[in-house]
């Protein structure tokens, strides 16, 4: 496969999360935003990995956040994460 390169700038917040599920699913930063933008442009499943690494990310930003209400709103910030 031929590939073009592009770059691209992230916010940090972005940029760490996106590193985080990247090494969470054993892949390169390139590999993996290559493979979200697949999964999103051609609505591919969502790996069970790429949930896992989701929930790690909800934590910690939950606890760097503040939210006091992690334990009882748990599925309200899991629901706006993946959107």
């Amino acid at each position: 496969m031929q590939m073009q390169r592009t770059q691209i700038y992230f916010p940090k917040s972005l940029h760490r999360d996106l590193k985080t599920d990247a090494a969470l699913m054993n892949k390169n930063l390139s590999e993996y935003i290559r493979m979200v933008l697949e999964e999103k442009l051609y609505s591919r499943p969502v790996k069970t990995v790429k949930k896992k690494a989701s929930l790690l990310i909800i934590a910690k930003n939950a606890i760097s956040f503040g939210k006091k209400d992690l334990a009882r709103n748990f599925d309200k910030y899991f629901e706006a994460s993946l959107k």
